[in-house]
């Protein structure tokens, strides 16, 4: 039973530094420093792969899932499709576009 409360902990560790991860790529990107903030998001999701924890889902629309760089509004085009009913993010670096629905 102490492999579960050790594997718990771990998680909580795991989270605590995803956070820490996705705070200094927000510093970075607003800086202009974009391929550091692109290396931390990529440090982030393998610490969560790693530890089989999820992404926070304040944290989650803040990174392109196709290039892993942070989204800012130099490096990204958000639109409203009403008649989809959904937000658009279109990443500059890869092209890539992620919705997400709103009512």
């Amino acid at each position: 039973m102490a492999y579960k409360k050790e594997k718990k902990e771990q998680q909580e560790i795991a989270l605590e530094r995803i956070r820490i991860l996705f705070e200094l790529a927000g510093r970075h990107a607003s800086e202009g420093l974009e391929e550091l903030a692109r290396r931390n998001v990529e440090l982030a999701r393998s610490v969560g792969m790693r530890y089989n924890v999820r992404i926070p889902r304040g944290l989650k629309g803040r990174y392109c899932k196709g290039c892993s760089s942070y989204l800012t509004a130099k490096n990204s085009k958000t639109r409203l499709n009403s008649k989809e009913k959904k937000v658009e993010v279109k990443c500059v670096n890869c092209g890539k576009v992620s919705k997400c629905a709103y009512k």
